[in-house]
């Protein structure tokens, strides 16, 4: 592998000259979503994010594409346009109300929020770092060319000979080029390039994360949206249910005690609606505290069925290759592996070019102008340094063991918690039927009891309960609702696969920002 990727190297350098230097400093693409067949995304299983990377091995990937789940713009197109749908996110001050009937876009949310968190910017600081870091590694197969030029006075005093005092002049050009390291700049690009996508998925997962507890706080506003409006509905009932009371107490069929009743059945609901209405608005600042501004109108999310695997098993299989935890142990164990590769190259001596050219001036005395140059092929090898290569290498070993211990124990948590979350799926789904049942039963029997109400074959103590459990199984559906998805949003969020769905497909605009205070 050392052989074939530094003959490479130097056919490149030979065959292309300038361009290689060019390959090396040019930055690499930018990451987008695609479908793999070309088509619109209809579900995150049918779509990847492929990076396209250019120092990756063919033999290891498929026509040199790194599969990964990442979409992170690059720095130098920070203040580009945004993209993608984001601009629909109106500007509103975080103490004023969104202008009415404007509906809140959860895609923009998570984007703004996104440019405006610290920790999403530190880690796109950090992939940065990274991906340069694969740039640095990569100039080990590149020429190195140094010059130097020197001038001043010189005083020569030998031991034959008259002492002279002559202005010297002197001037040096060295070109060195790596031939044979035994695998150690190979290694090196490995490494880098480990890191920088241990770097990218450490990144994606900060977003999936963000993207989750947002899309938590609009599910919760959403929810006691709709709570709201089946209180608003249940005031309506009551107050149908007070005026037939009212309507048969002045037919001498009740009693003004049953009027009283159904009075304050009413008042009770009243006041559930205000309970709702608080905890609609804490809802909204929950919101506003991660997106730092009100939330507008909320709507329905696009169901997550489609995307989800189809048992925890399947989601299990899944996680080596999508869970961004996982897949950052993975690179980052694979950054050691190729950092002790590195290591043992030291052990071998090295190959090199070294062509020099020297011109001098009066140099030791009036000698006149001299010309010369060489190349010349250059062995070095390190015999002894007091043991410090082995001991760097047991050291990696050493963290090479942590690092499959540190892999075991991350699979083991993420297998749990997809594990849980599916459990907590499969209960919400389960209950869905059960409540379905509960409020057609419901409702059949509020209807039969408010004709037996008529026909005086019922109390107000039964009408008024029934109508109660109907609503009160009504706000049960909201909130299994509510848990059902939120269970899929945190099995999509394991798979890296979340903001993908929330966002419909499209690709993660520009978020790098300028640090504060640069210009």
């Amino acid at each position: 592998m050392a052989k074939q990727s530094i003959t490479r190297a130097m056919a490149g350098g030979l065959r292309y000259g300038a361009s290689a230097m060019t390959i090396a400093l040019t930055a690499l693409p930018a990451i987008s979503v695609h479908a793999e067949d070309g088509s619109a995304p209809g579900g995150w299983g049918a779509y990847s994010a492929r990076l396209h990377d250019p120092y990756a091995d063919p033999q290891s990937t498929k026509e040199g594409a790194v599969m990964i789940a990442a979409v992170i713009a690059q720095p130098d197109q920070a203040r580009s346009s945004e993209q993608g749908g984001s601009a629909q996110l109106q500007e509103t001050p975080a103490n004023e109300e969104p202008p009415a009937g404007t509906v809140e876009s959860l895609r923009a949310s998570i984007v703004q929020a996104l440019r405006e968190n610290p920790e999403i910017q530190i880690a796109l600081a950090r992939q940065d770092d990274a991906r340069y870091g694969v740039h640095e590694a990569w100039s080990g197969y590149l020429p190195h060319v140094d010059m130097t030029v020197a001038i001043g006075k010189e005083y020569n005093q030998p031991d034959f000979g008259r002492t002279t005092t002559l202005r010297r002049t002197e001037g040096v050009v060295t070109v060195n080029q790596n031939i044979w390291d035994f695998g150690t700049t190979a290694n090196d690009i490995a490494r880098a390039r480990a890191s920088y996508r241990s770097a990218q998925w450490s990144t994606r997962e900060r977003i999936e994360a963000i993207a989750y507890d947002i899309s938590q706080a609009y599910l919760n506003v959403l929810e006691r949206q709709k709570l709201v409006d089946l209180s608003d509905q249940e005031i309506a009932a009551t107050e149908k249910i007070l005026s037939m009371v009212s309507i048969q107490s002045d037919l001498g069929l009740t009693t003004p005690a049953d009027v009283s009743r159904a009075k304050a059945r009413l008042d009770n609901v009243k006041a559930k609606l205000l309970d709702r209405k608080s905890a609609l608005q804490q809802a909204r600042e929950a919101y506003r505290r991660l997106t730092r501004r009100l939330p507008g109108m909320t709507v329905d999310l696009p169901p997550a069925d489609k995307a989800l695997p189809a048992s925890a098993p399947a989601a299990v299989a899944m996680i080596d290759d999508h869970n961004p935890r996982m897949a950052q142990a993975v690179q980052d164990r694979r950054s050691l592996e190729k950092q002790r590769a590195s290591q043992t190259g030291t052990f071998f001596p090295r190959v090199g070019l070294v062509a020099q050219g020297n011109w001098k001036d009066d140099v030791q005395g009036p000698t006149g102008t001299n010309r010369d140059a060489r190349a010349m092929v250059t062995v070095s090898y390190s015999f002894f340094n007091g043991g410090r290569d082995i001991a760097t290498r047991n050291r990696l070993s050493a963290r090479l063991r942590e690092a499959d211990y540190e892999l075991d124990r991350r699979r083991r948590e993420v297998e749990q918690d997809i594990r849980i979350d599916f459990n907590a799926l499969e209960a919400a789904r389960q209950k869905i039927s059960t409540i379905e049942n509960e409020i057609t039963a419901t409702e059949k029997v509020a209807d039969l009891y408010k004709q037996q109400f008529r026909e005086g074959r019922r109390s107000v103590f039964d009408l008024l309960d029934s109508q109660q459990i109907l609503f009160d199984a009504k706000a049960r559906r909201l909130t299994n609702n509510t848990d059902k998805m939120l269970a899929e949003f945190r099995v999509l969020q394991q798979l890296g696969g979340l903001f993908d769905l929330v966002s419909d497909g499209q690709p993660l605009p520009k978020i790098v920002m300028p640090a504060p205070g640069s210009k």
